[in-house]
């Protein structure tokens, strides 16, 4: 900080505005001497009379336009703005106003003093004033921009990072304006395809047009960083334009989407990471309104989980009676209250939310909630799903009571209590299972197939898909994070292959496939092609800027395989038997599949229930393989 702008803002607030008030009464009188009747009189008297002379005699066509016009602009608030920040929209549009005032106002005087409105000298006067006004205006912003130089000089960072903004529209330049103001980037070009702007600038700063001259500049800035700035831009051109940008293993950012603007949800200067569904091999799914849910009461468990948080934000759009968010996580449950309540005020609706800690596990406490509130429909998404954690030896009895007889006790009560529909999310693992989880998964889904067979009430159906992109124990997170470390990227084989949907398109999917149901559906979302995830560590790696290190000496990140963790699958199934059926929703399919009937369910549950309750390992495996098919332990 030098030493005016230190002794700048030593001043009071008044008297930094008495400073910028004096400063336009002196543009005002200079631009009034040169453009206004001062340098007509010395004109045509030859300089014989003296400027005090003049003043004495037309002080009125200074003073009544300066006045109007520095009373406007002082009323509006223009001597509040900051100059840091004068170019702003409004400080512009307050400056050509308040300029146009002093101009005409002084027209408009002259006109009527010499009664000139019906001669020809009217445009002439006319003329004057528009260029009295817009002399005025641009010494006001010279005035300014000096200021603001010698004020606040931009600091040079030695150290700051070379950003390419790409997209030199409307958004490319409103992403400019804000870099100007931070000293950790430096802009070095922008980049558009675009024919018309191909060899043009913006600011003096040039406009790239080819790759090639992208590559170029990636070579010499080696921390080069590419800023994403055409927000409403449709997602395949989008994944082309980050896919050709990967290639050149350059870091790539974004300002946020279209939507997010509009609705006001964030701002243009809010600089932020891919969506990692930019990453995805397959068209995004679009979210499809729901029906009307008004006057229902809706339990939602795992309501905290990543799953049960989304269904329960967007069942709350639809503005149900009750939402009742159940889980077992203090915290979880806290955070997902929290962003109910701010969502159900910001978009004014009526429906009660109830935050309830509870454990599936816990009949009777399940029992008094399903009466108390009346349920018409169950969405089931509490699980325990990490493979490697239910897998350990110690975990696999709660594992199996909360995944299996969790589901029971929920499935049953709501027969009891005749709710009109629930469903169960289920997984992927569950499909000839390699590991107890995905085994459990499987087990859960018969106890709702049998449950649906001999009810006439409730009408259960279940949602199977595959991995969800940044859901808590996604590989997403943890790539990230040690990409962020500088590595290395663990992967348990480099040629494990994953199906992956994002969250809130899972979501929305379980509850279109809800509305489908007539009863007994196994439901499977359209997930598109699997996908490597060594791929997908390889993409994450270089649209984070960083090149993969083929050996432990070289530079870059280091991509290191550990081999499959127990009770891990190369690749995933969603089908066991059968065939996928289509639906009136091309991205949902549907299977029915064998199951037990619900005799046969109640003496494996009575099993299960005294294994668990025994916490015999060993035969709560037993039933598992004897019941599931496909499912082998340590196969």
């Amino acid at each position: 900080m030098n030493k005016m702008t230190l002794l700048f803002q030593s001043f009071s607030r008044k008297q930094k505005i008495f400073i910028v008030l004096l400063n336009d009464l002196i543009i005002a009188l200079v631009c009034w001497i040169v453009f206004g009747p001062p340098m007509a009189t010395f004109i045509a008297s030859e300089f014989s009379e003296s400027i005090i002379g003049i003043f004495y005699k037309e002080w009125r066509s200074f003073i009544i336009p300066i006045s109007l016009s520095i009373s406007y602009l002082y009323l509006l608030g223009f001597y509040k703005s900051l100059i840091k920040f004068f170019d702003s929209k409004d400080s512009i549009l307050l400056a050509i106003s308040g300029s146009m005032i002093f101009g005409f106002s002084w027209s408009l005087l002259h006109i009527f003093q010499f009664s000139i409105i019906s001669t020809s000298f009217l445009s002439i006067a006319i003329l004057q004033g528009f260029l009295l006004s817009a002399v005025f205006y641009a010494f006001l912003n010279i005035s300014r921009d000096i200021a603001k130089y010698l004020l606040y000089p931009r600091n040079i960072n030695l150290d700051a990072k070379p950003v390419i903004i790409y997209g030199a529209g409307a958004s490319g330049n409103e992403l400019f304006q804000s870099l100007m103001l931070d000293p950790s980037r430096k802009l070095i070009a922008f980049f558009d395809n675009s024919k018309n702007l191909k060899d043009t600038q913006i600011n003096n700063i040039p406009i790239l047009s080819s790759m090639k001259q992208l590559i170029a500049l990636k070579n010499k800035f080696h921390n080069l960083e590419v800023l994403l700035a055409i927000p409403s831009i449709d997602t395949k051109k989008r994944r082309e334009i980050i896919h050709s940008l990967e290639k050149i293993r350059v870091a790539v950012r974004t300002v946020p989407s279209f939507h997010e603007l509009i609705s006001d949800q964030k701002k243009m200067t809010d600089i932020q990471n891919l969506s990692i569904d930019d990453l995805l091999p397959r068209a995004r799914v679009e979210k499809n309104v729901l029906g009307s849910l008004q006057g229902s009461n809706i339990l939602i468990s795992g309501a905290g989980g990543s799953i049960g948080s989304e269904i329960s934000r967007q069942l709350l759009d639809s503005n149900p009676k009750t939402l009742i968010l159940l889980d077992l996580s203090e915290f979880n449950l806290f955070t997902i209250e929290r962003e109910c309540i701010a969502i159900k005020e910001t978009k004014e609706l009526t429906t009660e939310i109830v935050p309830l800690l509870a454990d599936i596990k816990d009949r009777t406490n399940l029992e008094s909630i399903f009466i108390k509130y009346n349920l018409d429909s169950i969405y089931h998404a509490a699980a325990y799903k990490h493979v490697p954690l239910v897998e350990n030896i110690n975990n696999i009895t709660k594992a199996c009571e909360n995944n299996i007889l969790g589901t029971y006790h929920l499935a049953s009560l709501a027969i009891e209590c005749k709710a009109k529909s629930f469903v169960m999310i289920s997984t992927d693992k569950a499909v000839r299972p390699t590991n107890v989880m995905g085994a459990s998964k499987r087990m859960a889904e018969m106890v709702i197939q049998s449950m649906n067979a001999s009810s006439s009430s409730t009408k259960f159906s279940m949602v199977r898909f595959g991995n969800v992109l940044n859901s808590s124990g996604s590989v997403i997170p943890l790539f990230l994070e040690q990409i962020a470390q500088g590595g290395p990227v663990t992967v348990t084989h480099r040629d494990v292959t994953r199906y992956f949907m994002t969250i809130p398109e899972a979501s929305n999917l379980v509850l279109q496939a809800s509305q489908l149901s007539t009863g007994g559906e196994v439901f499977i979302l359209d997930m598109g092609e699997q996908m490597k995830i060594y791929d997908l560590a390889q993409k994450l790696i270089h649209l984070s800027g960083r090149n993969i290190a083929l050996a432990h000496d070289d530079e870059g990140i280091e991509i290191i395989e550990i081999g499959l963790r127990p009770g891990e699958k190369m690749y995933e199934e969603l089908l066991i038997s059968g065939e996928e059926m289509p639906t009136q929703n091309k991205k949902i399919f549907k299977s029915l599949e064998n199951f037990p009937d619900l005799k046969q369910m109640n003496e494996i549950l009575d099993s299960l229930s005294n294994a668990i309750s025994l916490n015999n390992v060993e035969d709560i495996i037993d039933l598992l393989e004897i019941h599931i098919e496909g499912f082998h332990e340590n196969s």
